[in-house]
């Protein structure tokens, strides 16, 4: 089976190249650069043997990829060189780009859940609040020296969560109205971390066929600090505000502009769907 490693153009990329040519020199592996999801979903919907496919980068990177190879043999290894991480985080503790290369090369791949929202597939999560407007401009941050690049969810949480105008978000489920309201946070995850590193649904599992949901109420925006502190303590589900749904499906009715797996998406509305065992994934 040979190897196939999907990368963005960056300097950071060019240079894990070495390390790629370093572990792999005795298997049958290429690395392929692209420059868009596009590129990426034509090069390996071209590929008709069976592959196992490595995505370098971050969660857009990894959503570009989940398009091409849902429903399909091919395995899928997540490499995390992206600015979140946070699929990764789910899969293993293991934070080295190397050596999370090292350790997949010696694990089969198991079957994992997707979830399909409209005509677009995701692997980690959806959201629809302020954590969507962070994660949409999160690339808008300015380098800041010395600062890893997980910490620019920080710098976008503290450019953008005065100015969120707290939208109002419906969601149903199998006809009964789950949530309606203004809300802080809003997000519909498979994988358990979201925003660089942020544990928001710590009971979700990629395995069990369900969708988790978490939501925040409105709350006064001197507040929203506190309620990150709780999230980062890992005690934001003691709060009367935090609202957990496990749903097989919903849709969701909001004028919030979403992000889906880092990557920025707006409709009218959004049909959420669990689409289990769909992906071949190396995890621990």
């Amino acid at each position: 089976m040979k190897h196939i490693f999907m990368m963005n153009h960056t300097k950071k990329h060019h240079d894990f190249e070495k390390e790629i040519n370093d572990v792999m020199r005795e298997y049958d592996y290429e690395v392929i650069y692209t420059t868009s999801m596009e590129d990426t979903i034509e090069y390996i919907k071209s590929y008709k043997e069976k592959a196992r496919f490595y995505s370098v980068g971050g969660d857009g990177t990894l959503s570009g990829i989940i398009q091409a190879v849902v429903h399909q043999q091919h395995e899928l290894v997540v490499i995390p060189l992206g600015t979140g991480n946070d699929f990764s985080r789910t899969l293993t503790k293991e934070k080295d780009p190397k050596k999370v290369l090292l350790q997949s090369l010696n694990k089969n791949a198991k079957m994992i859940d997707s979830v399909l929202i409209n005509d677009r597939y995701y692997i980690n999560s959806a959201c629809f609040g302020v954590d969507s407007v962070i994660a949409n401009h999160v690339h808008d941050t300015p380098d800041i020296p010395l600062v890893p690049d997980s910490k620019s969810y920080i710098v976008s949480i503290l450019q953008h969560v005065f100015r969120y105008q707290f939208d109002e978000v419906k969601i149903t489920s199998e006809g009964q109205c789950l949530y309606e309201g203004r809300v802080t946070l809003c997000t519909f995850n498979n994988g358990q971390y979201y925003g660089g590193g942020f544990h928001i649904v710590p009971h979700a599992d990629i395995q069990d066929g369900y969708i988790d949901i978490c939501v925040v109420d409105k709350v006064r925006k001197s507040k929203i600090p506190y309620l990150l502190s709780l999230l980062v303590a890992h005690k934001l589900d003691n709060r009367s505000e935090v609202h957990y749904f496990k749903v097989k499906e919903a849709n969701v009715y909001t004028q919030q502009i979403s992000n889906i797996d880092g990557e920025e998406y707006q409709s009218d509305s959004y049909d959420i769907k669990i689409v289990p065992t769909s992906l071949h994934m190396v995890i621990d």
